[in-house]
């Protein structure tokens, strides 16, 4: 089979020798693959234009991935150009997106040998026993996340010794955040009838869940208002930490940079369209302790809903106009505090 370098090469040359558009791989969110199984790129990425297609039989060796405590293996395009820049500065001319994707092998080979490294933290990840602090535990985290049990995956990496198959019948449990950041910290104590502590400790675990997310149907340049055909609800496995924007109030946004198809759009990726622009002549309610109110003034900058931008009171004379701060409401419409006026 010829490797994945290799059939690089021959896709960016027959780009280059035939003027046609970049070759795109969108990697999937998750895959699930058999003991023994083959894997190629066709199994982790779509693959779009026909010369990116060619990459379809490319082999994927899963060993270059280590597994976390749960056996999944993160691959991500990053990975691929570390790969690739290593022979060659040559993934320029492909474009990546998605990812990452993680692969999981779906039972167990005997004949496949186990890292000595990863036993104290598969020992953390055994199924889930009900009526102990893990089961307790997770299900705290469904609920700080606001999904159900079943759209959550949570990876243990570490925990206080015996705490997390400790019985919790006849305990009374208290769970507290201890913090997040790339993993979710718990502090679990339970106390006895007498307010006696019978165990207590901390445990840390990496969290995926599993949400609808607003995935592109096609490049969204800078600025340009999102449209509902511009984009498509996909069911996907994510990183808890990673800020995606809310699928349904997405439409009618602007986007903040250029956007790319295929990609989740994040939090950071889109914010509220301009509603007042530079000159606009705008009506802003004065609000004062005893009385409201309106004139017109001319914006004199862009602004968006919740934003606080100056404006210029219109008047014939130019030293009978006021300068001031008000903060946008919608298009049109601004309101401000008396007190904060300049000539």
């Amino acid at each position: 089979m010829r490797s994945l370098l290799t059939i690089f090469v021959s896709l960016v040359l027959a780009s280059v020798a035939l003027g046609q558009e970049t070759a795109s791989i969108a990697l999937r969110s998750t895959v699930l693959a058999a003991p023994g199984q083959s894997l190629t790129l066709g199994d982790i990425a779509e693959l779009r234009g026909d010369e990116a297609e060619r990459l379809s039989a490319a082999s994927i060796d899963l060993d270059a991935f280590r597994a976390d405590p749960s056996g999944w293996r993160k691959i991500d395009a990053q990975s691929v150009r570390v790969a690739l820049e290593e022979e060659a500065p040559l993934w320029g001319a492909i474009q990546f997106r998605g990812g990452p994707c993680y692969v999981r092998v779906v039972g167990h080979d005997p004949e496949a040998p186990l890292h000595a490294e990863a036993q104290p933290e598969q020992a953390l990840n055994t199924p889930t026993t009900p009526g102990t602090v893990r089961q307790l535990a997770e299900h705290h985290i469904a609920r700080a996340f606001k999904v159900p049990a079943s759209d959550i995956e949570v990876r243990w990496v570490s925990a206080t010794d015996g705490l997390l198959d400790h019985p919790t019948a006849g305990a009374l449990p208290h769970i507290d955040d201890a913090g997040r950041s790339d993993r979710m910290a718990l502090r679990v104590t339970l106390y006895d009838e007498q307010a006696s502590i019978v165990i207590e400790g901390e445990a840390k675990a990496e969290v995926r869940i599993r949400r609808d997310v607003a995935v592109l149907t096609r490049d969204v340049p800078r600025r340009r208002i999102i449209a509902e055909s511009d984009i498509r609800i996909e069911r996907q496995w994510i990183d808890a930490t990673t800020r995606l924007a809310d699928p349904t109030t997405l439409v009618g946004r602007e986007a903040a940079m250029n956007l790319n198809a295929g990609a989740p759009v994040g939090e950071s990726d889109v914010h509220t369209a301009i509603a007042i622009k530079r000159g606009d002549r705008v009506q802003v309610r004065i609000i004062t302790p005893s009385v409201t109110a309106k004139l017109w003034a001319r914006a004199l900058k862009d602004g968006r809903p919740g934003e606080t931008i100056e404006f210029e009171s219109i008047a014939p004379s130019r030293s009978d106009r006021l300068r001031f701060d008000a903060r946008v409401e919608s298009a049109g419409s601004a309101v401000a505090v008396a007190g904060a006026m300049t000539r």
